[in-house]
């Protein structure tokens, strides 16, 4: 398995993980989030329409940074499926 010098899963901690379904082991890449630093962000109420690659051109100056937004949001396993009403973070860019 080949992650990127440019990934920021680079220096994650890579697995094989068995597939219940199939049997067969998968490649997996967990990150390492540092417990210490503190991160600025603003609450946002999710609205009908929403999508998260916007939010993150609106709020950080480009849609490819999403994975900022769902990182500072563990709770979000996926960002398409956030209910209307959702209160989440956005981190200041």
């Amino acid at each position: 398995m080949a992650v990127f010098r440019s990934s920021r899963y680079y220096t994650g901690n890579a697995q094989q993980i068995k597939n219940k379904t199939t049997g067969l082991f998968n490649w997996t890449v967990y990150r390492d989030f540092p417990g210490s630093t503190q991160i600025s962000y603003i609450d946002y109420t999710w609205v009908d329409g929403d999508r998260i690659d916007y939010l993150a051109d609106v709020f950080l100056g480009s849609g490819t940074l999403w994975w900022k937004i769902m990182d500072i949001n563990p709770s979000i396993q996926d960002p398409f499926s956030i209910k209307e009403g959702t209160v989440i973070r956005i981190p200041r860019s």
